[in-house]
C-alpha cells in the first residue's frame, strides 16, 4: 500500500511582504504562460501548435511543485514531482546547459507519448531550481501509429520508453541521444522541432527566473516558493475545515478489459475520509490493474485526484506543492490505479484518468451539498485517443496525426453542463481547425456539429456532445483508442448518464461498420466516410422538473429533438415554422406527460441514459438544495468566491 508524502511542516506568516508575495506568485505562472507560448510557436504538430497539448512549470530544487501555466494540462501538472524526485535519484550531478528527456510512465507519470524536457537552473553555483517542459508528441514508436495499442497486454508494445537520458549538455545537442529518439518514431523531423522547443522553453524559464533572482535577491526569491506553496495550503486546508466530518464513497466504471476473454468491466473506488483539516483519498477498492491499455501507474493517480480536486476549489489554482501536501493519497499497488511494469498505460487518460477525476469530484460533491453545491459536477465527456497514419498521397511522406473530440461537461447542481468543451483534462486545450488538419493530412472534413440528444437527462442537463466527419483522401491507418461507449457518463440526483461515444465508418451505407473504443489498425480506404461523436454529460435532477423554455430552446436550437423533448422531458412542442423558429408549447398535454413521467419507471444501471443509482441515492436534487433559479442561498452566505 502506498501513500503520500508527509504532511505540510507547518504553514504560518508570509516570509515575504504581501505585495512581494503576489508579485512573485503571479511571476511564476507568467513565466511558464510565456514559456508554453514558445512551445506552442516553434513546435510542429497540430496537436501542440493547435491543441495546445503542453505543459511547463517550475520546481524547487528538491522536486516539489510551484506553479505551472494557466492553458497547461491537467494530467501532466500532478505527475512533474514524481518525474523531477525520480530524476534527481538516478542522477548524481547536474551542470548548468544540462537537460534529461524522459517518459518513462510508471516513475514519471502519464504515458510514453507525453515527453518532459527537464533542466537546472544554478544560482551563484547551486541547484535553485528545476523547470520541466512537456509536449504530447504525437508518436513515440511502437507497432501503432500514434503508439496507442488497444490491444497491448505489455508496455514494450507501446512504443520508446525513456528513463532520464541527458539530452543536452553545456547546452549543446548530446548527438548519440538525439539518435536514439529519432531512430523510434515516426515522422522524426517533427519530433526534433519539438525537442528544440521544449529545450528553448526550459531556456527560457530560467532566463526569467534568474532575472528576478537579479532584481529581488535568492533569498527572497526562495522564500516566494514557500509562500506560494503555504498559501494554497492554508487556502485548501481552511475550504475541508468547514466541511462535515466523515466518510465519502463513490464508484465507476470503465468500459472493459480487452486483455481478458471475457472483457470484463472496470471498476473504480475511492473511500474519501475527512477529519478537521485533513483529508485521506483511498483508492485501495479498486479493480486489480487490467491486462489491456486502460490503468495508469500512481504519479498518475495523484495527478488525476488533484485535477478532480482542483474543479471542486478552482481558486487554488495553479496547483502546487502545498494543495499536493495537504491531500494524502492511498493506493494499492497492483490495482488498476496504481499499475506496475509492465502493465500498458498508454490507454491511461481514456481509462483510469477520467474516472478517477470524475469520482473524486462525486466524493467533494457529497461533502459539499451542505456547505457550497455549486461546486458538484456530474461525470463528463471521456477522452477518445484518435490517431491516423500512412504515407500522404500528395508528399509521399510518412504522417501521423492525434486528435481528440470536446464533448458535453456534467451537469452542475444550478446550470447545465457546456457543451463542446473538455475542460476535465485540459483546460487549455483547443480543438484542432479541421482546416490545419486538411492541410496536414489526406483528409476532407465534410462536417462537424452536435450530437443531438446526446446530453444526460435533468433538471439541469449536462453538455453535448459532438460529431467530427471526414472523407479520406488517401489510404489511412486508424487508431482508436478510448471508453465511455458502454458505460455513459454518470448523472447524478436522478439526472441521467450522458451518451456514448462512437466511431462509425461509412454511416448510412451497405458498409456501415462501428469500430467502437478499441480499434487496431483499420484500413480507411481512399473515398471513406468516417464519423466520429463525443460523449454528453451526466444530468442532474429529474428531467420533467427542468423548465418547459429551457427544453423548448434546446429544440430551437436543435440539440434536442421532439421525441425526447416529449419522452423525456414530458414537454410537448409542436413544430409550426423550424426555419421561421415559431413553436408552440400544448401545455394540457404537458401537465400530463409530466405527471406519468413522474412515476419514474427508467431504467438503472451505468449505461448511456440510464439512472446511476448511487448518484441518484448519495444526492439531493435542485429543489432540496435550494439552487433553482441559479446560485444557492447556501452559497451566497457560507461559500468563498
Amino acid at each position: 500500500m502506498e501513500t503520500a508524502t508527509a504532511p505540510s511542516s507547518g504553514v504560518g506568516e508570509l516570509r515575504n511582504d504581501p505585495i512581494t508575495f503576489e508579485v512573485l506568485r503571479n511571476a511564476f505562472k507568467s513565466i511558464c504562460n510565456e514559456a508554453s507560448a514558445l512551445i506552442e510557436r516553434v513546435s510542429y504538430a497540430p496537436t501542440i501548435t493547435e491543441g495546445h497539448d503542453y505543459s511547463v512549470s517550475i520546481l524547487t530544487p528538491d522536486g516539489r511543485l510551484v506553479s505551472h501555466g494557466q492553458r497547461d494540462q491537467a494530467p501532466h501538472m500532478g505527475t512533474f514531482e514524481s518525474s523531477v524526485q525520480n530524476l534527481i535519484r538516478e542522477v548524481t550531478e547536474f551542470a548548468s546547459g544540462d537537460a534529461f528527456i524522459y517518459n518513462d510512465p510508471y516513475t514519471g507519470g502519464t504515458h510514453q507519448n507525453d515527453v518532459k524536457i527537464i533542466r537546472p537552473i544554478f544560482w551563484g553555483g547551486e541547484l535553485f531550481a528545476f523547470a520541466i517542459a512537456l509536449c504530447h508528441w504525437p508518436d513515440v514508436g511502437g507497432p501503432m501509429h500514434g503508439t496507442f495499442n488497444p490491444r497491448a497486454t505489455e508496455c514494450y508494445a507501446e512504443g520508446l520508453r525513456m528513463p532520464p537520458l541527458k539530452l543536452y549538455e553545456n547546452d549543446e545537442p548530446v548527438k548519440p541521444i538525439w539518435d536514439l529518439v529519432s531512430m523510434n518514431i515516426r515522422v522524426p523531423k517533427e519530433r526534433v522541432a519539438e525537442m528544440h522547443a521544449q529545450h528553448r522553453a526550459g531556456v527560457l524559464v530560467e532566463e526569467r527566473l534568474l532575472g528576478y533572482v537579479e532584481k529581488f535577491g535568492e533569498d527572497v526569491m526562495r522564500d516566494g516558493f514557500e509562500d506560494t506553496m503555504d498559501h494554497s495550503e492554508r487556502r485548501f486546508r481552511e475550504w475541508v475545515s468547514r466541511l462535515p466530518d466523515g466518510e465519502y464513497e463513490f464508484e465507476d466504471w470503465g468500459d472493459r478489459d480487452l486483455g481478458k476473454e471475457d472483457e470484463p468491466p472496470i471498476r473504480v473506488h475511492c473511500k474519501m475520509t475527512i477529519g478537521g483539516d485533513q483529508v485521506t483519498v483511498d483508492w485501495t477498492g479498486c479493480d486489480p490493474a487490467p491486462v489491456a491499455s486502460w490503468g495508469f501507474a500512481r504519479p498518475a493517480l495523484q495527478s488525476a485526484t488533484y485535477d478532480g480536486t482542483m474543479h471542486c476549489f478552482p481558486e487554488l489554482a495553479p496547483l502546487n506543492h502545498g494543495v499536493v501536501r495537504a491531500i494524502d493519497i492511498v493506493s494499492k499497488p497492483g490495482t488498476c490505479v496504481d499499475v506496475q511494469e509492465p502493465t500498458p498505460v498508454t490507454g491511461y487518460c481514456s481509462g483510469a484518468y477520467e474516472k478517477v477525476d470524475a469520482v473524486t469530484m462525486a466524493c467533494w460533491g457529497q461533502a459539499l451539498q451542505d456547505v457550497d453545491p455549486r461546486r458538484i459536477h456530474a461525470a463528463t465527456v471521456n477522452l477518445q485517443n484518435f490517431c491516423t497514419g500512412g504515407i500522404h498521397p500528395k508528399t509521399g511522406a510518412g504522417f501521423v496525426s492525434y486528435m481528440w473530440l470536446e464533448g458535453g461537461q456534467g451537469a452542475r447542481a444550478y446550470a447545465d453542463g457546456n457543451s463542446f468543451y473538455m475542460m476535465i483534462f485540459i483546460g487549455g486545450a483547443s480543438n484542432q481547425p479541421n482546416e490545419t488538419l486538411e492541410r496536414w493530412y489526406p483528409m476532407v472534413y465534410t462536417s462537424t456539429e452536435a450530437v443531438v440528444d446526446s446530453c444526460g437527462d435533468g433538471e439541469y442537463r449536462g453538455g453535448f456532445g459532438i460529431w467530427r466527419s471526414f472523407r479520406a483522401t488517401g489510404d489511412t491507418e486508424l487508431v482508436v483508442l478510448g471508453d465511455r461507449e458502454r458505460v455513459g457518463p454518470f448523472g447524478l440526483a436522478g439526472g441521467s448518464n450522458g451518451g456514448p461515444n462512437m466511431v462509425i465508418l461509412n454511416p448510412g451505407t451497405d458498409k456501415e461498420e462501428n469500430l467502437g473504443m478499441f480499434t487496431t489498425k483499420a484500413k480507411l480506404k481512399k473515398g471513406d466516410q468516417l464519423e466520429f461523436g463525443s460523449n454528453g454529460g451526466g444530468g442532474f435532477g429529474l428531467p420533467w422538473e427542468r423548465k418547459v423554455e429551457s427544453v423548448l430552446d434546446d429544440v430551437m436550437d436543435e440539440l434536442l429533438s421532439l421525441e425526447k423533448a416529449r419522452e423525456t422531458y414530458g414537454v410537448a412542442i409542436i413544430e409550426v415554422d423550424a426555419d421561421a423558429l415559431v413553436y408552440e408549447v400544448d401545455e394540457q398535454e404537458t401537465r400530463r406527460l409530466r405527471g406519468e413521467l413522474a412515476d419514474d419507471g427508467r431504467p438503472r444501471g451505468t449505461g448511456p441514459f440510464e439512472v446511476n443509482e448511487l448518484g441518484e441515492k448519495l444526492f439531493r436534487d435542485p429543489g432540496e438544495l435550494d439552487t433553482r433559479g441559479g446560485t444557492p442561498a447556501a452559497a451566497a452566505t457560507k461559500g468563498h468566491g
